[in-house]
């Protein structure tokens, strides 16, 4: 599938065209009751599907809430469930592994952030690590995946979501587009609390405790360098002497960044040293409460907390 960028003639043709026409009802998929299936490969992508399809189709995501679908490793039922999906939404930016040694339906697979492909960050020189012990150890070398942290990206990829629907089940195209509406609305409004938000730390550098933030940092004006620290991990003197020299190298940072609540004492030994913690969570899989929006809207609060 092949699309064009959000907000462009072609999606605003689609628009158009479906709202001038009579929806058709919607046909039992493979002549049952079922639903169509839409896979995704993350949850913000899952979120995306479900705000704009709920109704005529099923979500399938499968990444179970303590792991990491950047690097989850599906079993072989789970990936033949995904390939015989009515649609696949992959992240791009070498997002889900495995999906480089595994064949998935071109005709059905679309890649969200197609778009702005040329804007993708490369990344280098990150040391493999595992995220708890057990788990195979990986790096973040190659591309920087977490996309939709640029809040612009994020309603690229919806954009993209609304379209493959569109274009997959053209009797719900009207109904999809409306509630493209809606979802961009929203995003929109997230990225303009993140600008305003972020625009209060100044210029400052942000120390950050995982290499998932590029794209953030890059929309939002911030230079944010990085640790690879787990939040449930207890930091031990060697953490604690490489921050020194990311200190060293980013003076003025008062400010650190971890992907979830970490361990009371982390906080502590940070906040001796003058570092403030805040947590900005990638919502990269499903949360234990809550939606995306209410995530991201929750990011947004905890940045403006700190300049009141």
């Amino acid at each position: 599938m092949k699309h064009a960028l959000p907000g462009s003639p072609l999606i605003l043709a689609l628009h158009l065209v479906s709202c001038g026409e009579q929806e058709k009802q919607a046909q039992p998929h493979d002549g049952g009751s079922l639903k169509p299936v839409i896979a995704a490969v993350n949850y913000p992508l899952a979120y995306f599907a479900e705000r704009l399809s709920s109704d005529f189709a099923t979500v399938l995501y499968d990444v179970p809430t303590n792991q990491n679908p950047a690097f989850w490793e599906p079993h072989d039922e789970q990936i033949t469930a995904i390939q015989k999906a009515d649609l696949i939404l992959l992240n791009g930016a070498t997002y889900a592994k495995w999906t480089s040694s595994r064949t998935l339906p071109y005709e059905t697979t679309v890649t969200t952030s197609s778009s702005f492909r040329d804007r993708l960050i490369k990344t280098e020189g990150t040391l493999k690590h595992s995220h708890k012990k057990g788990e195979d150890a990986h790096s973040h070398d190659g591309l920087a995946f977490t996309t939709w942290l640029d809040l612009k990206q994020a309603s690229a990829q919806a954009s993209e979501t609304a379209l493959a629907l569109g274009e997959r089940f053209p009797e719900h195209r009207g109904t999809v587009m409306t509630r493209l509406d809606a979802l961009l609305e929203d995003l929109n409004n997230l990225d303009t609390g993140m600008t305003a938000a972020t625009s209060g730390l100044g210029n400052a550098p942000v120390i950050v405790s995982h290499p998932v933030y590029q794209y953030w940092a890059r929309a939002y004006h911030i230079v944010a360098p990085s640790l690879l620290w787990e939040p449930n991990m207890e930091l031990t003197p060697e953490d604690m002497a490489a921050l020194s020299r990311i200190r060293e190298e980013n003076p003025g940072a008062t400010l650190f960044i971890w992907e979830a609540d970490p361990l009371p004492r982390n906080i502590e030994k940070l906040k001796e040293i003058g570092l403030t913690s805040v947590v900005i969570s990638p919502c990269g899989n499903q949360p234990e409460n809550g939606d995306f929006l209410s995530v991201m809207r929750a990011n947004v609060a905890a940045l403006r907390a700190l300049s009141n």
